[in-house]
């Protein structure tokens, strides 16, 4: 079964928290009005919901559904977090979605990541039991659920925003997982390239800070510089030194803004080392310089 969201519209959490079941446990029986969210840490759950059996593992992502009947079948040990939630645009869906989630990732890709529009709409897809197998992704969950779960249980002011932001967080993450798990199941899936592009622009998201030149790119890559360029340029728009002067100077203006460092501090924060430099390239693309940009 697949469901249907729009991220636009941020969860309401209600109770969140996690169970270690270290003796054979069976879940007890409830129906309730809103959704709840299982992400598996460990073991194994058997559960039904309106008399259809599921057997969760280590990795599942797993929603019940508001109104309905759900209980154990069977014992066994498990640890899990649990997240109950109300939303106004969560609904299934029976058609599979599949051309309009490619081509959602393909718009976004090619859109212009200064632009105050979204690229495409805010409406995404994920299954209702999904093994999340990379494990990166698994412990950054856990992170970000942990999170809301100390900030839930301290109360401070504002905590269950905090924490509804933390599913909304999580469900934006489960759901691009979930679309790039599509996309490598089609038949026709992304041509290799969309996918070289999206790990270039990883790349410059995670390096931005430090030098880099087409050399490091095409060793990084294993391809021509010229030929990844221009396939960078074809989808995004964008050449590949002039997409990394983009996020320089927007992580250049969120330390502008919000910190009193130096502007050679900045510019060499964001990999600029020469402050005269950064300062015209700073300029080129915001128009005004860092000095102006600040007061």
């Amino acid at each position: 079964m697949q469901f249907q969201i729009n991220l636009d519209i941020i969860p309401r959490v209600r109770y969140i928290g996690y169970v270690n079941y270290v003796e054979p446990w069976s879940h007890f029986a409830r129906q309730l009005n809103e959704y709840v969210l299982y992400i598996m840490e460990s073991g194994t759950m058997y559960i039904e919901e309106n008399s259809k059996k599921y057997i969760l593992g280590k990795g599942d992502f797993f929603l019940l559904e508001p109104n309905k009947l759900h209980k154990g079948y069977k014992k066994a040990t498990c640890s899990y977090y649990y997240i109950h939630f109300k939303h106004s645009d969560l609904t299934t869906t029976n058609k599979k979605h599949i051309d309009d989630m490619i081509l959602k990732r393909r718009l976004t890709l090619e859109s212009n990541p200064l632009s105050e529009d979204i690229p495409t709409e805010s409406i995404s897809f994920f299954c209702k039991q999904f093994n999340i197998s990379n494990k990166l992704l698994l412990m950054n969950l856990f992170h970000t659920i942990k999170d809301g779960i100390t900030d839930y249980y301290k109360k401070m002011e504002d905590y269950k925003i905090y924490t509804s932001c933390k599913l909304h967080e999580i469900l934006i993450k489960v759901c691009r997982e979930y679309l790039t798990t599509i996309i490598n199941e089609q038949e026709k899936p992304l041509p290799r390239v969309y996918h070289t592009v999206q790990n270039i622009i990883d790349y410059i998201n995670n390096e931005y800070q430090k030098k880099m030149t087409s050399s490091d790119i095409e060793e990084m890559f294993e391809l021509n510089y010229d030929y990844l360029n221009r396939a960078f340029q074809k989808i995004t728009g964008y050449s590949i030194l002039n997409y990394l002067n983009i996020i320089r100077i927007n992580k250049a203006k969120e330390l502008i803004a919000s910190t009193s460092l130096k502007v050679s501090e900045i510019g060499y924060l964001v990999g600029v080392e020469d402050p005269y430099y950064f300062s015209r390239l700073f300029k080129k693309y915001v128009g005004v310089p860092p000095s102006k940009y600040r007061v």
